[in-house]
């Protein structure tokens, strides 16, 4: 799932002041096994963007109906998108993580507050009938901290400042966000020229505009490198993503089916 989800966030360049978007995501081994929702929107001060993936059929099965979704809000300066709080939640069955980052760029600190809950089987036991019973009891925990680093993007604001980072002119881009899978690792952006482009067509199902890889550095340095390969639109929004076989599970696509821009 968190390479899916690499896929979805990589909203590369945004014209529109406000969009809703769907995903359906596609593995060969279980065909469709999710989808994501984006909406954005902006003022020209202010911006807000939820990204919202979940699982369905076996892969919901699989990873406990596990639903994550990001949120970010902030400023805009100078054509770039600067958070000022950042909201990570996954959800499953019988547990839920939020994490809210609140980034303060003046002192270049950031505090997390991270809250969970689970779904606890606990039993009882009743002597007048010698019988046991068993029943789900929620626990929860909340913890703040400072992070031990400052970064100025969190995972979606990276994506989506990528755009003034990564182009024909500057072809690679490292991608250093709160909440992203680069937290331990590196991620670097690519842009495709025209030659490689004509090359990696074969590999997607509608027609390419503009073409990125986002090359994925394993935490286990033994693992093997994962690459995405993702195509955008003519206004710079991301229109399919892929990435080759992975394990046992086969080819991952994400393929957009919904798109309504709103001009302003």
């Amino acid at each position: 799932m968190k390479y899916i989800l690499l896929m979805l966030l990589m909203l590369n360049s945004l014209f529109a002041q406000e969009f809703s978007t769907r995903y359906d995501v596609n593995v060969t081994l279980f065909d469709k096994v999710g989808y994501a929702d984006v909406m954005f929107k902006e003022d020209g001060k202010n911006y807000e963007i939820k990204l919202t993936a979940t699982t369905i059929g076996m892969a919901a099965t699989l990873l406990s109906n596990r639903v994550e979704t990001f949120i970010s809000k902030g400023k805009i300066i100078n054509k770039k998108y600067i958070p000022e709080t950042f909201v990570k939640t996954k959800d499953t069955t019988k547990r839920s993580r939020t994490q809210t980052y609140y980034f303060d760029h003046d002192k270049k600190e950031i505090r997390l507050i991270e809250e969970k809950t689970k779904l606890v089987s606990k039993s009882s036991f009743d002597p007048s009938t010698f019988n046991i019973s068993y029943k789900d009891v929620k626990e929860s925990s909340k913890e703040e901290k400072m992070e031990d680093e400052y970064v100025e993007n969190d995972s979606l604001t990276a994506y989506l400042n990528a755009k003034i980072n990564c182009n024909a002119k500057d072809k690679y881009y490292n991608l250093f966000a709160v909440g992203a899978h680069n937290d331990k690792n590196n991620v670097i952006l690519s842009y495709i020229d025209a030659k490689e482009r004509n090359h990696a067509k074969v590999n997607f199902l509608s027609d390419i505009d503009y073409l990125y890889n986002m090359r994925v550095e394993p935490f286990d340095k033994s693992d093997s490198i994962v690459d995405v390969m993702v195509s955008l639109d003519e206004d710079g929004l991301l229109k399919e993503a892929f990435m080759g076989d992975v394990f046992w599970i086969g080819k991952i696509r994400a393929k957009r089916v919904y798109h309504k821009i709103t001009h302003k």
